[in-house]
């Protein structure tokens, strides 16, 4: 049975392929996707610039579908979304519930594991998680950025009457912002370059956005700053920005190394934490708040693509402009 997918041919070039449907081996499912995100390490990869994701590849990971073939305690027509590595349950992190740093993950879209950019992709049990029957395949694709973002935030310790800024209002500073909001921090600001991104914060709960572009720029420190922007001055925006003995929490990846004022870190007693990934229960949380109707992260999607659009859509992402948040692929037309 052939299926459509979008395979990233070369650097900078999609092309819409039919081809077979994957084989799922005992152990793995067999999902028709319904909709799925594109994420900021899937423009990495387009542009050559991912760190181990490498050309000819199918790409994708935020996913939402239905199981077409069983196992693992999954059934078929179970509606599902996953996370974007498979651990290996054997390690000492494993061991731990720390699978996001787990020694022997495997990758979607790395050594022949083909990403949801398609009509069907295998994932294995222990990534794959159940949504409530009926939930809105966008809503499903979206659960892995948001895990993402509450997996940051819960590394910043209590909520309870403690500020936060937010650099980075892309579309993972925004999962941040909904964690934080939901969690309970007092006042969230957010920062980035443009009005469209602040019209998105928001939307999703910011107290405040400051462009630090406009003339009167953030200044009140806050309690948590999280990073969630990649450009190069942004660590060092953070120690400046977070009160003395705050914390700094950094879940973007940087295209090289990166300058920080080591002296003012030292000097302010700021704990700097790095963010990797998720886990089981920020995925469950997630769902859960889906499930209740407590969060609704549906302003975080600013466009919305067929499968057959894939090359449209990943052209558009590269354009950085601050109008693109969110994109949806749908491969049949529609989630």
């Amino acid at each position: 049975m052939p299926m459509n997918s979008a395979v990233l041919t070369e650097y900078g070039r999609i092309e819409y392929r039919s081809g077979p449907v994957p084989a799922a081996d005992g152990e793995e499912l067999l999902v028709r996707v319904l909709a799925t995100g594109v994420c900021g390490s899937d423009l990495a990869t387009y542009r050559g610039a991912h760190p181990y994701k490498t050309a000819p590849v199918v790409l994708g990971h935020e996913l939402c579908g239905v199981v077409e073939r069983a196992a693992g305690g999954f059934a078929v027509g179970d509606l599902v979304c996953a996370a974007a590595y498979a651990h290996c349950e054997s390690c000492d992190r494993c061991a731990q519930g720390l699978t996001n740093l787990c020694r022997d993950k495997r990758n979607l879209c790395h050594l022949g594991w083909e990403g949801s950019f398609a009509e069907y992709v295998t994932l294995r049990p222990n990534m794959t998680f159940a949504l409530p029957p009926g939930l809105d395949p966008e809503l499903g694709a979206l659960v892995e950025p948001l895990s993402i973002g509450l997996h940051a935030i819960r590394l910043a310790g209590p909520a309870l009457g403690r500020t936060m800024r937010i650099i980075g209002s892309g579309n993972i500073g925004l999962a941040c912002l909904i964690a934080a909001r939901r969690l309970g921090f007092t006042r969230i600001t957010c920062t980035d370059v443009g009005q469209d991104k602040g019209e998105r914060a928001l939307a999703l709960g910011a107290d405040a956005y400051a462009d630090v572009l406009a003339p009167a720029g953030p200044s009140a420190e806050a309690d948590v700053v999280v990073v969630a922007a990649g450009h190069p001055d942004a660590l060092d925006e953070a120690v400046g920005a977070v009160r003395a003995g705050g914390t700094v929490i950094v879940v973007s990846f940087f295209d090289g190394p990166v300058p920080l004022a080591a002296n003012a870190l030292v000097g302010r007693e700021v704990t700097v934490i790095g963010s990797s990934l998720s886990t089981a229960t920020d995925f469950r949380t997630v769902i859960s708040w889906l499930a209740a109707g407590e969060i609704d992260p549906r302003p975080m999607v600013t466009h919305r693509f067929a499968l057959a659009d894939t090359a449209e859509a990943m052209s558009l992402m590269a354009e950085g402009k601050s109008t693109t948040g969110k994109i949806i692929l749908t491969p049949r037309g529609n989630a």
